[in-house]
């Protein structure tokens, strides 16, 4: 950790040139935890930060919503959409790529609402 050691007490310090030196310490310790910023940024860029999930039913003779499709995206619109499709004899999942909000493929109309409910997220700021 970058402030784990504890530098004198600016308080205390008896003269201007201990004051410039601890200012030299503070100064690279901030220079450290930009740069550490910096990076950290870069990687948040590839993070999922929109997402959206409905459960619905695949089949009209069956209940209890047990199908679902998930849309998860970056800040630049782009992930994918899982989807689980429920149904008597049993489950099928698979995924589409999403990129700057668009798919490639075909999408059923609960992926659809969920990829514009992912790309309308109002808690990521865009």
């Amino acid at each position: 950790m970058i402030f784990t050691k504890k530098e004198k007490d600016p308080e205390k310090l008896k003269d201007l040139g201990e004051a410039i030196k601890y200012i030299k310490v503070l100064e690279k310790k901030i220079n450290v935890l930009e740069k550490r910023i910096e990076v950290n940024e870069k990687i948040a860029q590839n993070n999922f930060s929109k997402f959206s999930i409905l459960r619905f039913n695949s089949f009209n003779d069956m209940g209890g919503d047990q199908s679902f499709t998930l849309a998860l995206l970056d800040k630049e619109n782009n992930g994918f959409i899982l989807t689980s499709l429920f149904y008597k004899d049993g489950t099928r999942v698979f995924t589409k790529p999403i990129k700057n909000g668009i798919s490639e493929y075909q999408l059923l109309e609960e992926e659809e609402t969920t990829l514009k409910q992912a790309l309308d997220d109002k808690k990521t700021g865009k």
